[in-house]
């Protein structure tokens, strides 16, 4: 799957359901999302629910709002949303999430990407939830230190890596300090680099250039993965190896990734809709959890950078894209 495919999983456009339909009680889907803005069509999400006989225009109705890579929008798109009075809401990722919760206490939501909802308020039960909102889990900070170790196997020599997170994000804002830790012990200097937008990236580039970092470690974000590619680019100009969460990402240029498959939860998220609008309780859906974690590693970039994997990391690489 393309990273534009993923992508549109995270990325969507304000759009309107025709008023003659919305009075025929269609059911109807909110979606926000945090990046750029594309067609309801285009979404794999959409796709997916439409494989479940759920045609747009037909049979179900979409209003998507799109925060263009900006955090700071979330909350008052989703109120907009909320708004609209939908049957259920799709979000994605920690800020979409905690926007989502903040807007509304009935209305069901769905996360198709999420990181540890009890961490963040919205369940006290992974298996029931509790409140509004379910959806499928991605990212802790143990795979966020294991990343670290990862790439100090990559370079056997690494002594300061750039850390590429975003604050805006309350979950990798949790994980900093547990990569601080993790990079104390492994006697790396860790180079705190917080992001906010794309906009932010060749200022954190730079930063890392005075820093003279050896290597990046990129934090698994929405906002970081709707720019993964001026991410990779930056790193190539550079040859600095870096390692991603996603392995879409390495598909499409990164040089290592290690994190969940999460494009298998888009047709997970459509079934939960599906089930939500048939009658089914957001406490009837548990939280899943991946069931995969990954290690990706792309030896065409590889190549390019004059970068060569140990043999020993290669042997236990799941995906290699020669």
């Amino acid at each position: 799957m393309r990273r534009r495919k993923f992508i549109t999983a995270l990325c969507g456009a304000a759009t309107a359901w025709p008023l003659s339909l919305h009075a025929k009680n269609i059911p109807r889907v909110g979606i926000l999302l945090n990046g750029r803005i594309i067609l309801p069509r285009d979404l794999d999400f959409v796709r997916e629910l439409a494989r479940l006989g759920r045609i747009e225009g037909h049979n179900i109705l979409y209003e998507i709002r799109a925060a263009e890579g900006n955090s700071n929008r979330l909350a008052k798109l989703a109120r907009d949303l909320v708004a609209t009075n939908p049957d259920v809401i799709v979000g994605s990722a920690a800020p979409a999430g905690a926007a989502l919760f903040g807007a509304t206490r009935t209305i069901p939501i769905v996360m198709t990407v999420i990181g540890d909802p009890i961490a963040l308020g919205l369940t006290a039960n992974i298996a029931r939830p509790t409140h509004n909102v379910t959806g499928f889990t991605v990212s802790t900070s143990s795979l966020a230190a294991k990343r670290l170790e990862l790439l100090q196997s990559m370079v056997p020599a690494l002594r300061k890596v750039a850390y590429l997170w975003v604050p805006a994000n309350p979950l990798t804002a949790l994980f900093e300090p547990e990569v601080l830790k993790a990079a104390n012990t492994l006697g790396i200097k860790l180079v705190s680099l917080p992001l906010a937008s794309e906009a932010d990236i060749a200022s954190v580039f730079s930063r890392a250039d005075e820093e003279q970092v050896m290597a990046v470690l990129v934090e698994g974000d929405a906002i970081t993965l709707s720019f993964s590619a001026s991410i990779v680019d930056e790193c190539r100009v550079r040859n600095l190896p870096g390692i991603h969460t996603w392995p879409v990402e390495v598909r499409q240029g990164a040089l290592a990734s290690y994190g969940p498959a999460t494009v298998e939860n888009i047709p997970r998220a459509a079934f939960y809709v599906d089930r939500i609008l048939k009658g089914a309780k957001v406490a009837e859906l548990p939280f899943e959890e991946p069931t995969q974690v990954k290690l990706a590693i792309n030896l065409r970039t590889a190549r390019s950078i004059g970068f060569s994997f140990p043999p020993a990391l290669l042997a236990r690489a799941d995906e290699v894209i020669e």
